[in-house]
């Protein structure tokens, strides 16, 4: 065996087989739903991975009962009316992002899925649910991390305008007013916004020097990941308070 190979059976060892429940999200389709829907209800759709069941991609209560939702159960997941709960579900359909099937709902594969991936392998990353649960912040909130998604890059988990890069010198990360022109808001309000993702560990920075206008912003390796395995030991000592 080569070198890698020993070390990678050494941290398989370390760490043990990874039994994390996650979603698929496609990076490159989700792009047409984080360019025409508001905050609040990306931040739906983020809210429903959870519930997906794995190879049928109908939204379930939870895993071990495999009940179909239902619009009280919606309303719970959203903290939401369920007049809201039901008009959010009439815009998802009318959006094909999510289906009426006559008494239960079903994601768009297009978008998001649970089961073993096949093709583009490379668009791909992972929401791990039970770190995603933990997290209590507003649907816009959690919208504002949903249009991150598309921009995340592989080996590093921090935003760039070109996450399939493979060469370090070519990434162009993205500034604090770049991230303002992707979610649709003010620069002011996306600093704010930040801040809060940042206090509540869904997100990190790192700082290229002493320059706040060279400050990186990275995903949390824990809650969203592209790789296999378990985070490099950069992200995990960034993330080490929220680490799930």
């Amino acid at each position: 065996m080569t070198v890698e190979q020993i070390e990678a059976i050494r941290r398989w060892k370390q760490l043990g087989k990874d039994t994390r429940k996650f979603s698929f999200t496609n990076m490159r389709n989700i792009r047409e739903i984080t360019e025409g829907l508001s905050s609040k209800y990306c931040g739906y759709i983020l809210l429903l991975q959870p519930h997906i069941q794995y190879e049928t991609n109908v939204l379930i209560a939870d895993d071990s009962s495999g009940r179909p939702v239902t619009i009280d159960d919606l309303a719970k997941i959203w903290n939401a009316s369920k007049r809201t709960a039901r008009t959010v579900m009439g815009e998802l359909e009318a959006r094909s992002i999510v289906f009426d099937l006559g008494g239960r709902f079903e994601i768009n594969d297009r978008y998001h899925f649970r089961k073993k991936a096949s093709d583009d392998v490379d668009m791909l990353i992972k929401t791990f649910f039970t770190a995603l649960k933990r997290f209590k912040m507003s649907a816009a909130d959690f919208g504002f991390v949903y249009k991150l998604l598309p921009y995340v890059h592989y080996s590093t988990n921090v935003i760039c305008s070109d996450p399939f890069a493979e060469n370090p010198e070519d990434i162009r990360f993205l500034n604090e007013k770049q991230i303002a022109a992707i979610v649709g808001m003010a620069e002011s309000k996306t600093k704010e916004a930040l801040a809060r993702l940042r206090k509540a560990g869904i997100v990190g920075e790192w700082r290229k020097g002493a320059d706040k206008r060279e400050t990186l912003t990275v995903l949390n390796p824990y809650v969203f990941y592209r790789k296999n395995g378990q985070p490099d030991e950069t992200l995990r000592a960034l993330f080490e308070a929220h680490s799930y």
